[in-house]
């Protein structure tokens, strides 16, 4: 019972890795070997994904 709860804590934790460079996959893994604690930390020091610009390359430019 104690493993199924850490893996579904690790899943729930690891989704915050999502949108950072980490990634769901490595913050799971990371969460479910190590300790959800320790893993939520690496989450929140790992850097958040940069967010994209799109440029209207129709527009012309004077």
């Amino acid at each position: 019972m104690v493993i199924v709860l850490q893996i579904i804590v690790s899943a729930l934790i690891a989704l915050l890795g999502k949108d950072r460079k980490i990634g769901y996959g490595w913050a799971f893994v990371l969460c479910l070997f190590l300790s959800p604690i320790i893993g939520l930390i690496i989450i929140l020091c790992s850097k958040k994904k940069s967010a994209v610009d799109f440029i209207d390359v129709n527009k012309s430019e004077v």
